[in-house]
């Protein structure tokens, strides 16, 4: 029994660890193909990689791996066009002008701005004062992230913090309207089809902004950048990020977003020669520390649990 759950205990900090250094895939392999490929169409081929991954895997297992109802239906349709879809077109559209560090670091506002939009759309979940000043915290750490210079706001930089920045709030606000929703699909299949349905919008955005094939330089490090964002950084991701929600629940598995900028640094000054300002890091430190404060409540209690458990 002992064995059993040290066992365990391994497992999940084995897929934690994980969670963190392929959270930096989205990012560094966006900066790292958008040279070759239009942004909205690179973002497309990586939803179609994850979604033949993800799809396959779910036949395979067999169980309730399609859409049978209606909230189902609605639910992977929001899945598709705002938590996935949208989220992830906006991503690749903004890496064009900033570091790959700076876009996680900016995205990993998506637990405060998804509790933002719960508190007007899921009355059971409202934010106390505490989790206000969190909400608070984190947009001052992401208008700290860019270094803003105010007399030119227009910069690139502040476009792609922009961009970065919409697409986490697509991702909050999709999160809270399938909460919302309730479909009774399991969170792994609704991701799955949401990746489908997502394929089919991003690529006619892309089709719509006159992006196509044609304009994709077909080089080894293009293909290595779109099997590093399909199979890693999304089918892989995807798969341990709902493994973890199962076995440590969502409070703990959120705080990985704050290890995907860390693990994004070093892979961005590894791989790409990026470098990392101290306006990206304090930025990382005040948006942390708003999720705390959001969820205090939460880490006390799984805080009480974990010593429990050791007694």
């Amino acid at each position: 029994m002992i064995r059993s759950i040290a066992s365990a205990k391994h497992r999940n900090a084995s897929l934690f660890v994980a969670y963190g250094i392929l959270g930096a895939g989205p990012f560094v392999g966006a900066v790292a193909g958008l040279p070759y490929f239009p942004p909205v169409l690179f973002a497309a081929f990586r939803i179609d990689v994850g979604a033949v991954l993800l799809l396959s895997l779910l036949v395979v297992r067999g169980g309730y791996w399609y859409p049978k109802t209606r909230k189902d239906v609605v639910g992977v349709l929001v899945t598709g066009v705002l938590t996935l879809g949208g989220n992830i077109a906006l991503v690749f559209m903004g890496q064009q002008y900033i570091t790959s560090a700076t876009g996680s670091v900016i995205y990993s506002l998506a637990p405060l701005i998804t509790a933002a939009f719960a508190f007007f759309l899921l009355p059971v979940e409202r934010l106390d004062r505490l989790g206000g000043v969190g909400v608070v915290l984190g947009f001052i750490g992401a208008g700290i992230v860019p270094n803003p210079d105010v007399s030119n706001l227009l910069t690139a930089t502040n476009r792609g913090v922009v961009l970065v920045f919409l697409s986490a709030t697509s991702f909050g606000v999709g999160n809270v309207i399938t909460r919302r929703v309730d479909p009774d699909l399991p969170s792994l299949t609704l991701t799955t089809w949401g990746l489908v349905v997502a394929a089919g919008f991003v690529h006619s955005v892309s089709l719509l902004r006159g992006e196509t094939v044609a304009q994709v330089e077909w080089t080894v490090q293009a293909l290595v950048a779109l099997l590093a964002v399909g199979v890693l950084a999304t089918a892989v991701l995807y798969r341990v990020h709902f493994e973890l929600l199962s076995e440590i629940g969502a409070t703990r598995t959120n705080l990985a977003y704050y290890a995907h900028p860390v693990s994004t640094a070093v892979a961005g000054s590894l791989l790409l020669g990026e470098q990392v300002t101290i306006t990206t890091v304090t930025g990382l430190v005040v948006i942390f520390a708003g999720f705390v404060c959001i969820e205090w409540e939460r880490f006390r209690t799984s805080i009480s649990n974990i010593r429990h458990e050791q007694i």
